[in-house]
């Protein structure tokens, strides 16, 4: 088991693919790694790929030090290290996308591109601006039994449509493998995650401007409202914003060949650009 230990955090990493572009993969508020591995499997023919459990979730214990975005877009920067790996494409989910936009502000030549799935442009807006059907279903997960919990979360992460064809067990399985253990009780890890989001309130977008970019939102997100990557893009001009019809939060985990495939021809998009600009390839 590949095991990064930095002073204050113990890293779990893992990767898969030997040829190809490099892309480091960050997961959102309480989830796992592992919860990439539909998209994995997808692009680990054609893609280097990596990810890893932040500091204090899953197996990326113990925890020493502090729970902020820039301590876990150190965390990403130092995975990089580890892989030996001078610059990579960064794709983030919900929380991991303002992580790797926080290390794309502290090391913008170690990044290609940036995918930013499911997010924002300040950790803040999250909370001040969720949908009601995501304050409904958050309240619903805060109590009964754990099945129930686990079903309301698919409430908030996916759409109707997505929860009908994988049908409860498989959801709630689906949602066990890729959230850290108790998820649904707000364990310690997951309420300093949700501090860190709202102490993220004054980002700087000077650094990004530069970076090929990809925003990628479901239209009926219960959880970061979809308008919010409209803000994203007016502070990000260069980039493109791909909606997709009908589906929620948890896209990574319910629209996997869209998902891949939109990713893949980002990335390729962006290792077109570099060469055209005269860059390594």
């Amino acid at each position: 088991m590949p095991i990064l230990n930095l002073t204050d955090a113990t890293l779990f990493y893992d990767r898969a693919g030997e040829r190809g572009p490099r892309v480091l993969m960050v997961q959102g508020a309480g989830a796992v790694g592992e919860g990439w591995r539909g998209v994995v499997d997808r692009l680990a023919g054609t893609h280097q790929l990596a990810w890893h459990d932040n500091r204090g979730v899953g197996k990326s214990l113990p925890l020493r030090g502090p729970v902020s975005v820039e301590a876990m877009a150190k965390d990403s920067l130092a995975v990089l290290d580890q892989l030996g790996w001078a610059d990579a494409h960064l794709v983030g989910h919900s929380l991991g996308g303002l992580i790797v936009q926080e290390l794309a502000r502290l090391a913008p030549g170690r990044v290609r591109s940036l995918a930013l799935v499911s997010t924002t442009g300040r950790g803040r807006d999250v909370v001040l601006n969720m949908p009601l059907a995501g304050l409904g279903a958050s309240i619903r997960m805060s109590f009964g039994a754990d099945r129930s919990r686990w079903l309301a979360l698919g409430e908030l992460s996916m759409s109707a449509a997505a929860r009908a064809r994988l049908g409860e067990e498989e959801l709630v399985a689906l949602l066990k493998r890729s959230f850290c253990e108790d998820f649904v009780r707000m364990p310690a890890i997951v309420r300093a995650q949700t501090a860190a989001l709202w102490a993220h309130t004054r980002p700087d977008f000077a650094p990004l401007q530069a970076i090929p970019t990809l925003i990628l939102t479901g239209q009926d997100d219960h959880t970061v409202h979809t308008k919010l990557s409209d803000d994203l893009k007016a502070a990000l001009p260069q980039a493109k914003l791909v909606r997709m019809p009908g589906e929620g939060h948890g896209v990574i985990l319910t629209e996997l060949d869209a998902v891949s495939k939109t990713l893949a021809e980002h990335i390729a998009d962006a290792e077109g650009q570099r060469l055209t600009r005269g860059g390594e390839a």
